[in-house]
């Protein structure tokens, strides 16, 4: 079974990487969170193993909660030699800061993450960028962080045959949440300055969010001719697209990660995105992909243009991005925690000597 959002990063962690873990260790999945006598059998036998003193890590792929009594783990690991690690995804004060629609939601998470930081042993983030928000807005000190990227199911994204009608002269492609964070204005705005230049367009938008909102951005900027609307799409049928359109754009205002540039690269669609999230990593400018600076549409719309008339570029970063893409396979990505955990225990042995 697949994640079932196919925009969501987490989720596609908590499928990826435990699956990956279990070729090369034994693992013991905490379940998703449900009411039911089955729940709280499979919960009641995990702390059962836990005070048996078979687990050697534990691993929290987000923070800890409450309410499904994953919590509670991370306080008692402390009385023993158990390892722990803890992903974190995102800066939650700046994701509300840049999404005030979050609510309260993101207050309450905050105090738990806090407590969790200073708990664990150690803190997992996917990119330097990450790293350095973490350091920055939650006061932690850099020698606790370990940076490991997540990666990307190559085979699966880069050996698609199926294609879908997209269609445009180019066929531009967006996947991911609909909302200003993601810089989806700034898009809708350079195709607005593009539709006398490129005037069969077409800009394709894969994901969920706040669609009737930028539906009613598109038909004030007078677009809506050029914009289509596709909507969530499931997890199996996402390399189709972007194995059928000409470029992506990807013009992020913030990333914690940003799992879409590693699915264009390992599809082979040329990419143009912003200097967030793991972009600095793996994007070489004019090599594998395109970077520009965020917020800016008059840049991006010179730069999609360029794109789109040079067809010798585009296979270029084409692949290149491919190449690229093969370095970040799950594989090597679970090998790299699998080494994280053996230091750590080492840590902890030499700590009870």
């Amino acid at each position: 079974m697949e994640p079932r959002n196919a925009t969501g990063g987490v989720s596609r962690v908590a499928y990826y990487l435990p699956r990956e873990l279990a070729k090369k260790v034994n693992v013991t999945l905490f379940p998703s969170f449900k009411i039911s006598f089955g729940y709280f059998k499979h919960i009641s036998e995990i702390y059962r193993d836990f005070f048996a003193e078979r687990f050697e890590i534990v691993h929290f792929n987000v923070v800890p909660a409450l309410i499904n009594g994953s919590y509670a783990l991370l306080e008692l690991a402390r009385t023993k030699s158990v390892g722990t690690v803890l992903n974190i995804h995102g800066i939650i004060p700046l994701e509300h800061k840049l999404e005030p629609s979050l609510g309260r939601i993101p207050q309450m998470s905050l105090i738990y993450t806090l407590r969790a930081c200073k708990l664990v042993d150690k803190i997992v983030v996917n990119s330097k960028y990450i790293k350095d928000l973490v350091i920055d807005w939650y006061n932690i000190k850099p020698e606790k962080i370990v940076v490991i990227p997540h990666g990307v199911d190559f085979e699966k994204f880069n050996k698609c045959r199926t294609r879908v009608a997209l269609p445009g002269d180019p066929a531009i492609l967006y996947v991911g949440k609909f909302s200003e964070r993601k810089g989806l204005d700034i898009l809708f705005q350079a195709v607005r300055e593009l539709r006398w230049e490129l005037p069969r367009l077409k800009l394709h938008l894969v994901g969920f969010g706040e669609q009737e909102l930028f539906r009613g951005l598109a038909k004030e900027l007078g677009i809506e001719d050029l914009i289509v609307f596709h909507g969530w799409v499931e997890d199996h049928k996402l390399p189709a697209y972007y194995k059928s359109a000409d470029l992506c754009v990807f013009p992020s205002k913030y990333e914690s990660f940003g799992f879409v540039f590693l699915e264009a690269m390992a599809s082979g669609c040329p990419m143009i995105a912003t200097p967030v999230g793991i972009v600095p990593e793996i994007v070489i400018h004019g090599v594998n992909g395109i970077i520009v600076e965020p917020n800016n549409s008059d840049l991006l719309a010179k730069t999609i243009l360029i794109l789109a008339r040079d067809k010798d570029l585009r296979i270029k970063l084409s692949q290149n991005a491919t190449e690229t893409a093969k370095k970040y396979t799950w594989d090597r990505i679970g090998e790299i925690y699998v080494a994280l955990y053996k230091k750590l225990l080492e840590e902890k042995l030499g700590q009870a000597l």
